[in-house]
């Protein structure tokens, strides 16, 4: 197990708060006291397409800055955004998180460790897969429904432009501490999954749950082994978060522990 809860990178110069603005609308919000969401919603032209409405987060702390995913497209434009209408400046980025190595979620990845020199996180399951000498199975053709997700299955067979392959210099294990997140190994989606727990009341879950294109678990036929996709999801739910950060869709801030209750299949 990795201790992970000592210094941040070391930088020169000193960080500063940042003074430059981007001239774009900021995708993102705070959802509290050093908690961010990134990511279009619906109504923001190109939502849909970038990975069906994905999100990555934000956790200050400290003098350590998390990303938690780094969304679809390579520029990774949308975080570099967010970051300068904070006052951040994308070189205060000290790690990179992925949850998992599918594309929504490590499209940014290269682009943010290139400017930032940021650690990159992932487990040893799917690194190579965010270095580029391994790839992930495509994604099942069926259920059909819900329609909304049939362009992203067909994609994943489609010689679409790969990601930018980026190194992985971090290999998280159960229970391991980055900053103030703990991470915890949830396969069943892929291999490698985690979600992270930060101070016992905000749950990263990546596409164990989601809110787009409705709430529920994650999207049928995207698991690459169900059954322990499910024990998975009973674990996360066990934990009753007050605040659920979903990859896809809006994150649930509100009755949270209401909602994933209903997901619980041990309820009468």
């Amino acid at each position: 197990m990795h201790s992970l809860m000592g210094s941040p990178k070391t930088q020169e110069p000193a960080r500063t708060r940042a003074t430059a603005a981007s001239p774009r609308p900021a995708a993102g919000r705070q959802l509290e006291e050093g908690v961010h969401v990134i990511g279009l919603s619906k109504g923001r032209k190109g939502a849909y397409r970038k990975g069906g409405y994905s999100r990555a987060y934000l956790f200050e702390d400290g003098d350590r800055l998390t990303l938690v995913d780094a969304l679809f497209d390579d520029d990774a434009q949308l975080i570099i955004d967010y970051l300068w209408s904070i006052g951040r400046a994308p070189a205060d980025l000290t790690d990179i998180v992925l949850t998992h190595s599918h594309r929504s979620h490590i499209g940014g990845v290269a682009t943010l460790k290139r400017i930032s020199g940021a650690r990159v996180w992932c487990h040893a399951s799917e690194a190579a897969v965010v270095e580029g000498t391994e790839s992930l199975p495509p994604i099942a053709l069926w259920p059909l429904r819900p329609l909304a997700l049939y362009p992203i299955r067909v994609l994943s067979y489609l010689p679409y432009k790969p990601h930018i392959p980026c190194k992985v210099d971090c290999r998280p294990e159960e229970g391991d501490q980055i900053g103030s997140l703990k991470v915890l190994h949830v396969p069943g989606h892929t291999p490698g999954n985690i979600a992270l727990l930060w101070r016992d009341r905000v749950l990263v879950v990546a596409d164990m749950i989601l809110t787009w294109p409705k709430f529920g678990p994650g999207w049928p036929g995207f698991n690459g082994d169900e059954s322990l996709y499910r024990r998975s999801l009973q674990r996360l739910l066990d934990l009753e978060p007050e605040i659920v950060c979903v990859a896809h869709g809006e994150p649930i801030c509100e009755n949270a522990q209401q909602l994933l209750a209903t997901l619980d299949r041990r309820r009468p």
